[in-house]
């Protein structure tokens, strides 16, 4: 989830996805102050620093199931999230434990994808999204254009090949994703599916054999740039696209991959001795002993990170300013543009007014 390639309107979201799920009950009206004056638009809203919950109805009903994995849009008008929740939206179709949902943070409508298994990653326009469903045999990574439903199986390999993890690129062009080879002494790899062209591309490098499985993928902006790890030997490594380069990218040290930013020029990553952040155009290395990574900003300015059990905070790499967000986790893709909006999920209480559902919910964060 990176930089937005166009404007899609809420109408024109929960239209598209009425295909697939239905639309959630449009968002009840806020009333006048007591003066007389109009409320604020949700626009002028968003502009003042404050928390919201986002796992809640277009009506503000709580939610009545866990929901968590958020991931934020470059410009924080989207939310996608996994919810086990029953009451987000009218759709009454059956469903699995959890599935995929999309909040427009403007008209505060909540849609969700059908037959998902997973969180999906988006789109920064909110139009395209890819996750988990059910294939023939196994699970399989699909990508959607929310705009007129159309759903693409992504490894489109046998009846026995599955995938695993998948993130979209932010233009929603390319799907980077864990390819599982139909036989077992196969070994896990990174492709490319390209909407534009129907065609895949494997990108990463590996030994022939199951014990050297590559995970975990995570793709920059326009598709140029794609981080993987190495289960075996935990490195990790960045490819070029568009030369054909190959580079490994942590300290030598067994390391995680948490993220590639935006612009492909900041990789994130955990280690033992905590989270480090190298930038790949000069070289230069950051550690952070004792910390967690969670996620990285578009343009690599800011990071989330955890420095005890659950208190996520957020660094300007640049001036070092550090920001308490809250307490709970998140995952990649947590943090949108210049770090203005951070998205978490929390089972505490007492973040907003009126949280008595007993589950944990998605909240986000508006930093100014």
């Amino acid at each position: 989830m990176r930089r937005a390639a166009r404007a899609v309107s809420a109408a024109a979201l929960a239209t598209a996805l009425a295909a697939v799920a239905s639309p959630s009950a449009a968002h009840a009206a806020r009333p006048a102050e007591a003066s007389g004056t109009s409320a604020p638009s949700a626009a002028a809203e968003r502009s003042a620093p404050r928390v919201e919950r986002v796992s809640v109805a277009a009506d503000g009903t709580e939610a009545n199931g866990a929901s968590g994995a958020a991931t934020v849009t470059k410009d924080g008008g989207h939310v996608a999230f996994s919810s086990a929740a029953t009451n987000l939206t009218p759709d009454t179709h059956p469903r699995p434990q959890s599935s995929a949902h999309i909040r427009d943070q403007d008209s505060r409508e909540v849609s969700r994808i059908r037959e998902s298994l997973t969180a999906p990653s988006i789109s920064d326009d909110g139009r395209f999204a890819t996750y988990l469903d059910w294939g023939s045999h196994t699970t399989n990574a699909y990508v959607m254009d929310l705009t007129t439903g159309e759903k693409r199986r992504v490894d489109a390999k046998g009846f026995k090949e599955g995938s695993g993890e998948s993130e979209i690129s932010a233009d929603g062009r390319h799907v980077a994703y864990v390819l599982r080879p139909q036989h077992p002494a196969d070994p896990y790899r990174i492709e490319v599916y390209d909407w534009a062209t129907d065609t895949r591309e494997v990108v990463s490098d590996g030994p022939p054999d199951a014990a050297r499985d590559m995970v975990n993928p995570s793709i920059s902006d326009t598709g140029r740039f794609v981080a993987y790890e190495d289960a075996g030997t935990q490195q990790v490594w960045v490819r070029d696209r568009d030369t054909g380069s190959l580079r490994r990218v942590d300290d030598g040290t067994a390391s995680e991959l948490v993220e590639i930013s935006g612009d492909g020029r900041t990789v994130v990553l955990n280690s033992a001795n905590g989270a480090y952040v190298r930038d790949l155009r000069s070289g230069k290395v950051r550690h952070f002993s004792g910390t967690s990574a969670k996620a990285v900003g578009p343009d690599g300015r800011h990071l989330l990170y955890s420095d005890d059990a659950s208190t996520l905070r957020l660094r300007d790499l640049r001036t070092g300013r550090v920001h308490v967000v809250g307490t709970g986790s998140a995952v990649p893709g947590a943090v949108g543009a210049k770090g203005r909006t951070v998205v978490y999920t929390s089972a505490e209480t007492d973040v907003v007014p009126g949280d008595t559902n007993g589950v944990s919910d998605v909240f986000i964060r508006h930093t100014r």
